[in-house]
């Protein structure tokens, strides 16, 4: 039965981060003028990246080789057209709906590989390295290919926020209290952070 719940999560939290970080995606390829196919790379890449890399430290065949969600053809089509109609604004990567995708994927992919960490036995520590590894990776990859600092390195509450839902989804599952009521709540709490943590510029101390 707990099996089963880990499952279904994995699945669902995939689908959502990968179309969340699409979203982002498609407004930063726009920004950086990219044409049709540098677009749908770094969606690509930025939506499976973190999971490969994830699936590649575990010794896991790649999650991307074993399915391919129908949603993903739909929620592309939908956020090229969303693309095309935002990318004449300004400051489209630091615009409220950027930031909103990109904390969906965000929190999304670090409850994946908290979950992925879970099923497979690893300790405390894999699994919080496993959940930053699964929602920063993707964001590594892309912001190298667009030539800029990634944000883990610099964007304060960003790596922070998959740590702090590893840690969460460990103590649940610890506690036997995992549930999808839980996972929802583990979602919606870590990306209220991330929100909260944007507009009031929460950081870590720097040097």
């Amino acid at each position: 039965m707990e099996m089963e719940l880990y499952r279904q999560a994995l699945w669902v939290s995939g689908i959502v981060g990968g179309i969340a970080f699409a979203a982002s995606d498609f407004m930063v390829g726009a920004r950086k003028k990219l044409d049709i196919m540098g677009i749908l790379i770094l969606a690509f890449l930025t939506a499976n990246g973190g999971g490969m890399l994830r699936d590649l430290l575990t010794g896991q065949p790649p999650a991307m080789m074993k399915s391919a969600e129908p949603f993903w053809v739909v929620g592309l089509t939908v956020l090229a057209c969303l693309a095309f109609r935002l990318q004449k604004r300004s400051g489209l990567e630091r615009s409220w709906i950027f930031i909103f995708s990109d904390g969906i994927g965000l929190v999304a992919f670090g409850i994946t590989g908290a979950i992925t960490g879970i099923t497979l036995g690893v300790h405390f520590f894999g699994v919080l390295t496993l959940s930053l590894l699964t929602a920063v990776g993707g964001g590594i990859i892309r912001d190298l290919l667009v030539n800029e600092v990634p944000e883990v390195l610099h964007g304060g509450f960003y790596g922070s926020v998959a740590l702090l839902l590893g840690g969460a989804l460990f103590a649940l599952h610890m506690a036997g209290w995992m549930n999808p009521l839980s996972i929802m709540a583990v979602f919606a709490g870590g990306l209220a952070l991330r929100l909260v943590a944007y507009r009031y510029k929460w950081s870590l101390p720097k040097i």
